[in-house]
Order: structure tokens, then sequence, then C-alpha cells
């Protein structure tokens, strides 16, 4: 099944801060996460043998919706690969 882009740069952008976090969802497990104090972050949700993982891919603006979506799809790589890319993003600094 094809994943489902649902996001666009402009919604990114008009994302408001409210009281609690919440999460804009693009697909395939990419979201971008607002704070109440404005930041806005992306991360991509994983499963790797049965346990669930998300993995942080930097700060929204800094980090485009497209350059997220490239990012998530290494990061999915790696996964499939049986490699928690928490793990080997923290190996490679």
């Amino acid at each position: 099944m094809a994943a489902v882009k649902l996001l666009t740069e402009t919604r990114c952008k008009a994302a408001k801060p409210q009281n609690k976090v919440y999460y804009l969802n693009d697909g395939a497990g990419l979201r971008l996460r607002i704070r109440p104090d404005g930041s806005r972050t992306w991360l991509m949700r994983y499963s790797l043998q049965g346990k669930e993982g998300t993995q942080g891919l930097g700060p929204y603006p800094q980090v485009s919706l497209q350059v997220a979506r490239v990012k998530a799809e290494e990061a999915k790589s790696v996964v499939r690969q049986g490699i928690n890319p928490s793990v080997d993003a923290r190996q490679a600094n």
C-alpha cells in the first residue's frame, strides 16, 4: 500500500501552537510535532522487532517537508535492514 502524503508546506507553516503538544501527520509514520511554545519538530515513528520507536528528523522550518520526507525514507531503509535508526544516527556522530 502506497503512503498517502497529507501535508503541504503551507499547512506546516500555518500550524499554530495550542495548549498541548499536537501532531500533523504526513502518512507512513512521518509527522510534525507542534509544542505549546510554537517550536515544530519532524518525527518518524517506526517499529523494529515488535517495539515502537521514534526518530527525530530535525526542526521545522530548517528541515523542510520535502527534506523530512527524504530523511524519513532513509531511516525506514535502515529499519528494513533491522537496524535501529536512533542508535545508527548516534554512532554516526
